[in-house]
């Protein structure tokens, strides 16, 4: 999956593909198409078979989705066709016939795509935050529950505390067991500028190696950061129900999170937190 070059003087960072490094470093679709099943199947009594990843990057998500069951479709929708297409050499490519038919990509915005309709409809890593204003999320989220069946589910990560208003660079090393050349390395998330007026946010990802070369703003994000009552106030104008936020609980003795995420009326006042938002559209 990375960029192989014979000639000895390439770096680390010549060799490494900023895509493969990212799937590495910040997605896990084996947990969170788990947990997303899972909730689905909790919550509405039925299996997920029909799953929209909106802002999918490179459809990794969605990728995985379809390998889970032989009934499981897949969409993912991008804006960006360089990624797209990245991902569909390197992750649709591996899947096998009938699951590729069970998967569609469309580079269109996610402002506007509506059918085919889904049972679910995530955005995930925070990606939604690309809208800066209330107008355009409000957009976003009216269309998605338009592009939801009846008893469709809309689910958003969120994030939050203290420290993400904290101008940081947090680095944490990543183990690579891939035959590429690189070995292990380091992924560096740098909150770069924040303004508290507007909550408007540069996020940068940089990604450094053994050989001291490093990828500077492999990715650069422009983001509003989003509260938890202002996007579940959103949601319930944009005609969801039963608006409601699933917490991470906390482990009594190491008091940090369990990974294990229920619904609450109330939140922890921890540094730093990441919540999912959960909307339900009426049934038939």
């Amino acid at each position: 999956m990375t960029r192989r070059n014979q000639n000895p003087s390439s770096s680390m960072a010549d060799l490494a593909d900023p895509h493969d490094l990212y799937q590495k470093s910040v997605q896990s679709p084996d947990n969170d198409m788990n947990f997303l099943s899972n909730y689905f199947k909790e919550y509405t009594g039925e299996a997920l078979r029909h799953f929209r990843e909106d802002f999918c990057g490179t459809a990794y998500l969605s990728a995985y989705f379809v390998t889970q069951h032989v009934k499981n479709h897949a969409i993912g929708v991008d804006l960006d066709w360089p990624t797209l297409n990245w991902g569909i050499k390197h992750n649709i490519s591996t899947l096998a016939p009938d699951q590729q038919q069970r998967i569609s990509l469309l580079n269109e915005n996610v402002l506007d795509v509506q059918p085919p309709r889904s049972q679910m409809i995530a955005a995930l890593n925070f990606s939604y935050m690309v809208f800066h204003d209330r107008a355009t999320l409000l957009q976003y989220l009216t269309n998605a529950k338009e592009s939801l069946q009846p008893g469709g589910v809309m689910v958003m990560d969120i994030w939050g505390g203290s420290e993400s208003q904290v101008l940081q660079e947090e680095a944490r090393e990543i183990e690579n067991s891939e035959d590429d050349n690189i070995g292990d390395f380091i992924f560096t998330w740098d909150q770069d500028t924040f303004d508290p007026m507007t909550h408007l946010y540069t996020t940068r990802i940089h990604f450094s190696f053994s050989d001291d070369s490093e990828i500077r703003d492999a990715f650069v994000y422009d983001w509003r950061l989003w509260t938890i009552p202002e996007v579940i106030e959103i949601m319930t104008e944009a005609g969801f129900q039963d608006c409601h936020v699933l917490w991470e609980g906390t482990d009594p003795d190491t008091k940090e999170g369990t990974a294990i995420y229920e619904r609450t009326e109330k939140g922890d006042a921890d540094l730093a937190w990441i919540a999912y938002l959960v909307g339900h559209t009426p049934s038939a």
